[in-house]
């Protein structure tokens, strides 16, 4: 004889509820513990790593290497070394040239004696007055005048030439083996120049 008693329907009907109730919170429940992903194309920025520093470049400035200059060799004559001639004695210098060409060698005299005045370390002025002496007839006086040429040459050119100046005045005079020695010391001056010359 079963004694057991039977379920009451109210308790039947709330059953399958109770079951239908229990499915759903557990979806829920699952539903909650789901991790959330972005959806597609969503614009949430991302969080990148910072870019790590770049090294620090230090400028070093640049050395220029010495670069020596070297003089390059040249065909031309020697360079006069005399002192740079003024405005003042190239214009007397001009004068006492066409004052001599006319003729007039006293004014040409006096011209280039002024112009000695002015600048009485210039060799060539007084080879040009050596000159005009010698035109003049006194080779005395052209040799004295040569000769401080000679004083005053600063270049082996115009030592050559003043030598050569006296050779000439020394053979007016009929001082042949003073003309022939000057002579020897002009061609030994000009010997020395072409040497400089070929050296350069």
């Amino acid at each position: 004889m079963n004694t057991s008693k039977p379920m009451s329907r109210p308790f039947i009907r709330l059953f399958p509820s109770f079951r239908v109730m229990a499915a759903v919170s557990a979806g829920l429940f699952l539903a909650a513990c789901a991790p959330m992903t972005p959806p597609p194309g969503s614009s949430e920025p991302r969080s990148e790593p910072a870019p790590e520093p770049e090294p620090e470049v230090r400028s070093t400035p640049l050395s220029t290497p010495d670069i020596q200059e070297e003089a390059l060799p040249t065909d031309r004559p020697e360079e006069s070394s005399e002192p740079a001639t003024s405005p003042a004695v190239i214009a007397l210098v001009q004068q006492a040239k066409q004052r001599r060409e006319s003729g007039d060698l006293a004014g040409a005299q006096s011209t280039l004696e002024r112009a000695v005045q002015i600048e009485p370390g210039n060799a060539r002025l007084w080879l040009d007055l050596a000159q005009l002496r010698l035109a003049q007839k006194q080779p005395e006086q052209a040799e004295q005048l040569a000769l401080r040429a000679v004083e005053h040459a600063q270049d082996n050119r115009t030592l050559s030439a003043a030598w050569q100046m006296v050779a000439k005045a020394r053979r007016a005079l009929g001082d042949e083996d003073g003309a022939r020695e000057a002579e020897e010391r002009a061609g030994s001056e000009s010997a020395r120049r072409d040497e400089g010359a070929l050296a350069a």
